[in-house]
């Protein structure tokens, strides 16, 4: 199943990581390209597992106390679709990530149109760490498919890169 899962998850997540206190100790700083892998990983009862890996980067051109911002992109393969936008998040002292993706044309409905899923529940953000000089982060939907028998089918979809 080729998907752009990069903007299939943007429009389940907001912009602004409402509640997140940007002051405190500051965590690293993220600043720098994080070459890396997007794995999409889709499971449900009585499927067999599926997972997708494509070649990807998520960049971090400012940091600013806890808050970060940037770009990310996945490579275009056999089974990857071409995708970039942007990223914004936060960092703890102990560097804890929580990561916003966006991409116009993008959303919940662009994954409810290329899958024929519905979403029934998501996670409101990736969330992640960053170690040792490593960004990951991911995220998970479930979604009743018709292809499935409309059984609950969780969607994984995570970063990791360095």
């Amino acid at each position: 199943m080729r998907l752009a899962f990069l903007c299939i998850t943007v429009g389940m997540l907001s912009l602004v990581a409402c509640g997140d206190d940007p002051v405190g100790p500051i965590g690293p700083n993220l600043v720098g390209t994080y070459n890396g892998t997007w794995t999409i990983t889709v499971e449900g009862p009585g499927l067999e597992p599926t997972v997708q890996v494509c070649a990807g980067s998520v960049t971090v051109t400012e940091h600013s106390g806890r808050i970060f911002e940037g770009t990310f992109s996945q490579a275009a393969s056999e089974d990857c679709e071409d995708a970039t936008g942007f990223v914004t998040g936060t960092v703890t002292a102990d560097g804890d990530v929580r990561v916003l993706l966006g991409a116009s044309g993008g959303g919940g409905p662009a994954f409810e149109e290329s899958t024929g899923c519905n979403i029934v529940s998501a996670d409101d953000a990736y969330t992640g760490s960053y170690a040792e000089e490593t960004l990951s982060f991911d995220t998970s939907l479930t979604a009743l498919c018709p292809e499935s028998g409309d059984i609950p089918v969780v969607w994984t979809f995570a970063f990791s890169g360095s």
